[in-house]
């Protein structure tokens, strides 16, 4: 979907049924789009029947009566579909009194749109819910034993079987559907997980939680285990030879794959040649194979706290496809010729065999670039200065510069965190990330002009208008302002924004909550462009051992150098892809977020009774949320650990202030506090107030 057709739809709905004036959704729009992106965004809606317009030229939203297929989601009570294509929730009612449970498919009509809120009603039940709720047996008052799930926390009761051992009263355990009762779902244990509290026990909790697989099928780990070692004599006349050429890899001390190698050399023009050599996964997961079938289904890895779950089996992951020091790999490569101002001079893509002479950490390689003693010292140092070009020109052409923080901890044997720390970003992290974004955007450029070709791209909508105004209003609470007039600049006020707040207490703060106010990046086959990053065009390419869509994209690109029929020549068939594949990002990262918040309830546990620091994130009726500044965690200081007042939030929520003390606490006041409680089921956090900086 456009940025600007989910804009307009969300400010449709904020009437309701309502008719709309051309001026009124004109004057709600002016931040995103001008008078003829509306009429074009209008006219496509009304041909596509999702708005009606009357004789007067007004406009409403035509969507009761629609029937749409979707999987039920539920918050707290209330169960509710997402219609995707036009990024609209449509509520169903108390998922108890409907019997629905998250992950059911039903077929649901819409019937009534009130502002913010459509609602439908379930049409047919079109498949029961198979997936599973983590939660600790209990014994209830009638002698049976239930599990209410806590991961995902579901306000309700699986009853168990009559002939579930009562040895598992106390343990936690993941719980599968069978059917309704009178008026409990009744489940059945299908793993007990273990004791509460315990590392393996709340991992494998967050591994069904989000419905991660473990371990790859037999018949896959066969076709991967068949897979020729070393180069194919085919390949080697078929690609163009690197092997000659001062290659290495940078990646994090503990990866286990290296998917990307960078090259470099003079040329004798007085030109550089800078390559950028991504494992060629394609050549060994070709489409409908049981390896490409199991890649779509996870569709990427994800990094939990202490494990990896890959998205390809080992013997790819970390060996066959894995750009490994002094060894010679199949490879897919975009080779700049760049002049000293990281100019684009010529550009070369295609297949390729290449060898590393060298694996860097990136803490190696920031200690050659520093000293300028070690392997490679003169290539890591032009290519950071072309890096550092090649960033600022980003910026220049509308990029944000917004860095976001990566919580790591060092872990005992018995995997308890005994230290938690902020990954620092230095200017080898940067070095590999700018020439990455380069060869994404070359691709992307490439592909868009090969017109009837559609291919992948990844894309990033502007903030919509309400989101804006949110993001303002809570920016002024610390004291800020962005200007929200065009998207240029909006983009130029939030990069004056970090420069104004770097080395400050809320900076990190303030940089998460103006990136959660943005849309999330995601894949489509309709270019959209790139907001965040400034690009008119940009795919992922770069990383096709752990995203299903850069393998996609190899595929296609492989297609067009070669001159041979597009491997995805039917948009419906991409779209479906881009769909799923940006679903199954957004359970990784959230499988991702609650590894790490485990592991901080966990940190802080040892720290209970302990004075510590924090500030005011958000402020609410029911009390405070602090983020404690050492761990990064967030805690709610409720009203009820407060002194002894009547307490009054302002409008915009800037300041909680006792009616009878005036005592005032405002977003960004620094407090210490004290841990009082940790709820690891609920994943929250109690504080009690020591003091407060005024």
């Amino acid at each position: 979907m456009r940025p600007t057709t989910s804009a307009l739809l969300s400010v449709l709905l904020q009437k309701g049924s309502k008719k709309w004036r051309f001026t009124q959704l004109l004057e709600r729009t002016r931040s995103l789009m001008d008078e003829a992106v509306l009429t074009l965004e209008l006219e496509s809606l009304v041909e596509e029947g999702w708005l009606l317009r009357d004789a007067k030229g007004r406009y409403t939203l035509n969507l009761v009566g629609r029937t749409f297929v979707a999987e039920v989601q539920t918050r707290y009570e209330e169960a509710y579909v997402q219609i995707d294509t036009l990024n609209l929730r449509v509520v169903l009612g108390d998922f108890r009194h409907l019997k629905l449970l998250p992950g059911e498919k039903v077929e649901v009509e819409v019937y009534a749109i009130y502002p913010e809120q459509v609602l439908g009603r379930v049409l047919r039940r079109l498949a029961p819910s198979t997936r599973s709720f983590v939660g600790t047996v209990e014994r209830g008052r009638n002698g049976r034993l239930y599990v209410m799930p806590q991961q995902p926390a579901l306000s309700i009761d699986f009853q168990l079987p009559k002939d579930t051992p009562d040895s598992l009263i106390g343990q936690k355990v993941a719980v599968r559907f069978l059917s309704w009762g009178l008026k409990y779902p009744i489940g059945e244990v299908i793993q007990i997980l273990g004791q509460p509290g315990q590392h393996q026990t709340e991992i494998h909790a967050i591994i069904h939680e989000f419905e991660l697989p473990e371990g790859f099928p037999e018949e896959v780990l066969l076709e991967a285990a068949k897979l020729p070692d070393g180069i194919p004599s085919d390949q080697e006349a078929e690609r163009h030879d690197f092997r000659g050429i001062p290659t290495f890899t940078i990646d994090p001390e503990d990866a286990k794959d290296f998917d990307d190698a960078v090259s470099f050399r003079e040329l004798s023009d007085g030109l550089y040649e800078v390559g950028v050599h991504i494992a060629d996964v394609s050549y060994y997961v070709r489409p409908e194979t049981l390896l490409d079938r199991e890649a779509y289904r996870r569709g990427t890895s994800v990094y939990l706290i202490d494990r990896t779950i890959p998205m390809l089996p080992e013997r790819l992951s970390a060996n066959l496809c894995s750009l490994r020091p002094q060894t010679d790999r199949l490879a897919f490569s975009v080779v700049f010729q760049m002049s000293s101002k990281a100019e684009i001079r010529g550009v070369w893509m295609g297949k390729s065999i290449i060898h590393s002479q060298h694996r860097f950490t990136y803490e190696e390689a920031q200690r050659v670039l520093e000293t300028q003693r070690g392997p490679f010292a003169d290539e890591l140092r032009i290519l950071n200065g072309l890096a550092k070009q090649l960033h600022q020109r980003r910026l220049g052409e509308g990029g944000i510069r917004f860095d976001t923080e990566e919580i790591r901890f060092r872990l005992d044997d018995s995997m308890q965190p005994i230290a938690l720390y902020i990954k620092e970003r230095k200017d080898t992290h940067k070095l590999i990330e700018e020439l990455m974004l380069l060869a994404n955007r070359q691709v992307a450029l490439f592909l868009n002009q090969q017109r009837g070709t559609p291919t992948v791209y990844r894309v990033h909508d502007m903030p919509k208008p309400d989101k804006l105004k949110s993001l303002q209003i809570l920016l002024e609470g610390f004291g800020y302002e962005i200007d929200t007039r065009s998207a240029r600049a909006l983009t130029r006020s939030l990069n004056e924004l970090v420069v104004a707040i770097e080395g400050k207490p809320e900076a990190h703060i303030i940089q998460s909550i103006a990136i959660r106010s943005m849309p999330k990046a995601l894949y489509t086959p309709n270019n959209i462009g790139h907001y965040g990053l400034g690009f008119t065009h940009y795919t992922h390419f770069t990383s096709p051992i752990r995203r299903y869509p850069d393998l996609v994209v190899h595929r296609i690109l492989a297609a067009v150098l070669e001159g041979h029929p597009t491997p995805y020549p039917d948009v419906g068939r991409l779209n479906e892809i881009c769909r799923y594949s940006s679903q199954r990002e957004r359970v990784a990262e959230q499988a991702e977020r609650a590894s790490i918040r485990y592991k901080q309830l966990e940190y802080l546990a040892r720290m209970q009774g302990k004075e510590l620091e924090g500030i005011i994130t958000s402020i609410e009726s029911w009390g405070l949320y602090v983020e404690l500044l050492e761990t990064r965690a967030e805690g709610l200081l409720a009203l009820r650990s407060l002194p002894t007042d009547i307490y009054e939030t302002d409008s915009h929520r800037h300041v909680l202030r006792g009616r009878y003390t005036r005592q005032q606490y405002r977003l960004g006041d620094r407090l210490r506090v004290r841990v009082v409680g940790i709820d690891f089921d609920k994943r929250l956090i109690d504080l009690e107030l020591v003091s407060h900086d005024t």
